[in-house]
């Protein structure tokens, strides 16, 4: 019994100097955590201060409490649950964590496969020439098998009380740190636990990036996650190193948004001879007298709800075709490029054609419709950047300028006083995006959707089979694997089952529900059987009867009304080029990439840097030039980064960089010598191997 009540006491003892020693940590942390806070909100306010203005006098809205484990190590419990953040060993459960990321993380690569080139494009020609030497090189060399030392990028899911932070840079320099916390109030807490302070001076000394992305809204984080990177260089997520901080939820719903969006992050870039014919389009275009939209200009109030019927060549236009024809007149009807040649063959004429790629392939294209009479009397609706001969296949044309295109920051930043015209956004990356966002502009407020599939059932029925996709069934196959041979995405069906889709399908419907967003007065219906479109109301085509016939005559004549010609020419752009600064900025380029370099971390900077040079001019009267450039330099800069951090050892890898240094080099000298000639660079070359495939 003695033995039993001494056992008992001793625990108690031992129970009591444990209580003790927790109520001396707690007491001490009572004053050193308020302390650490008013650091960190200094060191915020220093270097980060819309964290610093956010957090001064923020309230939690979940309530917590901070207390000491037994090794005296802060931790955090949710007072609702009673549910504590980290397990016994805060400081070990998070060294594991990074210890565990090191050893096998990986990673992740946004990868371009060689890309046929038959217009013979620069930036194409030395985009292979990369990839075949990364491929060269990753068949003979040892691949990194874990996190080195040194790392581009990183995408950190989850701060918690911040304490993996701390190891993580302790075992990593990461060139910068995109780190994500849904969490408001955990991140306040970190405020408490964590040495924010030292570690953002040390980001300031070593000229490492950090973005913090905070927020609810998956939504809203994911907007600031692509406003950052466009900001800094989207080539810095292309090959990126991925990891959590802890797990729950909200972090796991977090990622697969992020996930599911990734790709809108890394294409769509644009290239070099992209930008520059897209230039020399602009200034042709404006040239001719292509007349365009005004600014102010809207369609009086009894036109606008006029149904308008937007045209696509999906597949599921074929089951359309009847429906649409029977109601033609009581509806705008606008073709969206190819889908020109289906309502050609089965004798239905649209009101409104809209066209935006801007090779000469459009105009090849509708002028092998064999049938010039039948495009006089339609309206043509595009882009300043599309081919010039397009618009002298038909009578009258209504264009807008494209933004964030070369041509339409000249314009803007020197010619303002000559007139104020309609810069339209969400018109790309396909012609069904122009089709949906062309209307809306004018002021119509009701839309039907036809064969607006943005992807396909049967991959043997890719487009309408009366399109001229479908003139001959061995092409037709041909032109299907040409342009939709990746498709391998499942997507929602607007009527129920699964539709195939690609990234590009599916950033066209992404931009479509984004525009559909910001119009929430517009009503559309979708009556492809296609993807789902959130916002658009799915709608079958047989059920349509439009009674009350449009005076289309009228309405396209006040369309007409809102347009005139740009008084200025070739001459009046040409001295705008600015040749000179153009040729400085490559040179100084050049000269950086010729130094000797001695770590991986010099040559991630050094990508940083020029990406900088170009955030520099955006802010100048020479944005044109920035814009010409920003789309191959992300991608070059992706295979570079790609080559950087893809094979064990630092300096083994650094003389695998010279060669593909080497083809950058090159490409920059071209871009020099191309750069001269940027207005007389319109698209002059036929793709015959393409259009031969449309022939019967």
């Amino acid at each position: 019994m003695s033995v039993n009540l001494n056992a008992t006491l001793a625990k108690a003892e031992q129970e009591a100097l444990r209580l003790q020693q927790q109520a001396e940590q707690e007491a001490a942390m009572a004053v050193a955590l308020p302390l650490r806070f008013e650091q960190n909100m200094a060191a915020f306010r220093r270097y980060i201060p819309h964290i610093a203005d956010m957090y001064e006098a923020y309230q939690p809205a979940r309530p917590f409490k901070l207390f000491c484990t037994e090794n005296g190590q802060p931790n955090l419990a949710w007072l609702d649950d009673d549910v504590a953040v980290y397990g016994a060993e805060p400081y070990l459960i998070c060294e594991t964590l990074v210890t565990e990321f090191m050893e096998k993380g990986a990673l992740s690569k946004f990868s371009f496969s060689q890309e046929a080139n038959p217009l013979g494009f620069m930036h194409v020609e030395y985009l292979n020439k990369l990839n075949a030497y990364f491929d060269d090189i990753s068949a003979k060399e040892t691949l990194l098998g874990h996190v080195p030392s040194e790392a581009p990028s990183a995408l950190v899911f989850g701060v918690g009380l911040g304490y993996h932070l701390g190891y993580l840079y302790e075992r990593c320099k990461i060139g910068t740190l995109f780190l994500f916390e849904p969490d408001l109030d955990l991140f306040y807490a970190s405020l408490y636990c964590f040495d924010w302070a030292p570690l953002l001076d040390y980001l300031h000394q070593e000229n490492l990036g950090l973005q913090i992305l905070l927020g609810q809204d998956e939504d809203i984080i994911v907007k600031d996650f692509a406003s950052a990177i466009q900001s800094r260089g989207s080539f810095l997520v292309a090959n990126a190193f991925v990891m959590w901080g802890y797990q729950n939820e909200k972090i796991r719903k977090l990622i697969e948004k992020v996930q599911q969006e990734y790709y809108l992050l890394v294409m769509g870039w644009g290239f070099f001879d992209d930008n520059i014919i897209s230039l020399s389009h602009t200034v042709a275009n404006i040239e001719r007298s292509v007349p365009f939209i005004q600014k102010g200009k809207k369609l009086p109030s009894r036109f606008k709800h006029t149904p308008v019927f937007i045209i696509g060549n999906g597949p599921s236009l074929d089951e359309s075709l009847d429906i649409i024809k029977e109601n033609k007149d009581g509806a705008i009807l606008v073709a969206c490029g190819s889908a020109i040649s289906a309502l050609h063959k089965v004798g239905i004429k649209p009101d409104i054609y809209v066209a935006i790629e801007r090779t000469k392939i459009v105009y090849d294209f509708l002028v092998n419709l064999n049938d010039p009479d039948y495009l006089q009397d339609i309206l043509f609706f595009s882009a300043d950047v599309i081919h010039p001969d397009c618009a002298s296949l038909f009578k009258s044309s209504a264009f807008v300028f494209k933004l964030s295109e070369p041509g339409v920051r000249l314009y803007h930043n020197y010619f303002p006083h000559v007139g104020s015209y309609v810069s339209l956004g969400g018109i790309n990356p396909l012609v069904g995006n122009i089709g949906i966002a062309a209307p809306i502009h004018l002021g119509f407020k009701t839309l039907y959707l036809f064969g607006l599939d943005n992807g396909y059932k049967h991959k043997g029925h890719h487009h309408s089979k009366f399109s001229s996709y479908y003139n001959n069934e061995e092409n037709a196959y041909a032109l299907g694997e040409m342009m939709y041979g990746d498709s391998l995405w499942q997507r929602e069906g607007n009527f129920g089952e699964t539709i195939i889709s690609n990234a590009m399908f599916d950033t066209s419907r992404w931009v479509i529900e984004q525009v559909l967003a910001a119009n929430e007065d517009v009503s559309c219906f979708n009556c492809s059987d296609g993807v789902k479109i959130e916002r658009a109301k799915a709608f079958p085509s047989a059920d349509i009867t439009l009674s009350i016939p449009v005076d289309k005559s009228a309405l396209l004549g006040e369309i007409s009304t809102f347009c005139a010609p740009i008084p200025l020419s070739k001459q009046s752009f040409e001295p705008l080029l600015d040749i000179e600064f153009f040729n400085i900025f490559i040179d100084k380029m050049v000269v950086e990439w010729q130094q000797e370099f001695t770590s991986r971390n010099e040559i991630n900077q050094l990508m940083l840097r020029n990406f900088g040079y170009l955030s520099q001019i955006a802010a100048t009267r020479q944005q044109h030039i920035a814009q010409v450039m920003i789309g191959s330099m992300n991608y070059v800069f992706t295979l570079l980064s790609s080559i950087l951090y893809s094979f064990e050892g630092e300096k083994e890898t650094l003389v695998l960089m010279q060669p593909a240094i080497g083809i950058w080099l090159e490409f920059l000298a071209k871009a020099k010598e191309m750069y001269p000639q940027a207005l007389d660079s319109v698209d002059m070359i036929d793709d015959h191997q393409t259009m031969d495939l449309f022939k019967k």
